[in-house]
């Protein structure tokens, strides 16, 4: 793509939360070089435009990112913004011709629980509480836990979800990232951060890719300060696994990837849809990268049978 711009154009989606992600990035980058100038372009994704297609599995893969992705193929945007969570597992089913240029530093990865009676654990949820959540994996680790919990789809942007529980009264409870609420100042709306151990996140929850043509050596050199090592790297693996395994959203599954003083720690779970089944890894080295444990951690979940959990016979 052959850039005619003096600034930047940073491509994202019209919901709130992808709207402040970007801007986020934007104010980086801006303060990273002085006196440079971002601008945007707003998407409506198809994910947005049909709510019920994220539903659909042939529909999973970049559903979400897609036409955000289009913006940078066709010259209209430098840079896209994606929630990492979002972009497709495997590198073959993301477009040609685009690079992830950085990883910022990753925010909160874990998930909170958001309830009408304020905030409470998942063991005070009422006896057969409802709980609003189209994630599989959400969904089947809370029914793991509490196998009274009545688990119904949800839809619609973070606002709109906590609106369906404090003041529609259509849930009891529902279920958020703690990155997405940290982002919008919506944090201490009732809610509690749930354990990893209790809930285990999504591969690269709380992580953002800066996606840009792989051609565009100016645009990667704009984001290289932005780059974050360790968020790249955990993400990263955390993926790995969701991919080898075949996996997609789905599929009820976790990963955690976490670096330390002490080296590196990969978790991960892969779950029945109603939670009575839950194939978990958790492998742990002193001096090493998480990257490096993907194999491990990969192989003990096919030994377990994982693999007949992620794909079911018919």
């Amino acid at each position: 793509m052959s850039r005619q711009r003096d600034g930047l154009v940073i491509a994202s989606r019209r919901s709130p939360l992808a709207r402040r992600q970007a801007v986020m990035v934007a104010e980086a980058l801006r303060r990273t070089h002085g006196g440079l100038t971002v601008g945007f372009f707003w998407i409506t994704s198809d994910g947005d435009r049909d709510r019920s297609a994220g539903q659909r599995r042939e529909d999973a893969k970049g559903i979400f990112t897609r036409a955000v992705d289009r913006a940078i193929i066709d010259g209209n945007a430098d840079l896209a913004v994606h929630s990492m969570k979002d972009m497709p597992l495997s590198l073959r089913n993301r477009p040609r011709g685009l690079v992830v240029a950085a990883v910022p530093m990753r925010g909160p990865v874990a998930d909170c629980l958001v309830s009408t009676d304020g905030p409470v654990e998942i063991d005070a949820l009422k006896n057969g509480a409802v709980v609003g959540t189209s994630s599989p994996r959400r969904a089947a680790q809370l029914l793991r836990r509490r196998p009274d919990l009545v688990i119904r789809p949800v839809a619609g942007n973070v606002q709109r979800r906590l609106d369906q529980v404090h003041l529609e009264r259509r849930f009891d409870a529902t279920v958020l990232a703690s990155a997405g609420l940290a982002r919008l100042g919506l944090q201490a709306f009732r809610t509690v951060e749930l354990s990893v151990e209790e809930m285990l996140p999504a591969a690269a929850q709380g992580a953002l890719a800066l996606q840009c043509s792989a051609t565009d050596v100016r645009t990667i050199r704009l984001c290289l300060p932005l780059v974050h090592a360790s968020s790249a790297v955990t993400a990263h693996a955390e993926q790995a696994v969701m991919a080898a395994l075949g996996g997609d959203c789905h599929s009820a599954m976790a990963a955690l990837a976490e670096v330390g003083p002490g080296g590196a720690r990969l978790r991960a779970r892969v779950l029945s849809p109603d939670g009575t089944r839950c194939l978990e890894s958790d492998v742990m080295r002193p001096a090493s990268a998480p990257m490096e444990l993907v194999g491990n951690v990969v192989a003990s979940l096919k030994d377990q049978g994982a693999t007949a959990l992620v794909h079911p016979v018919a």
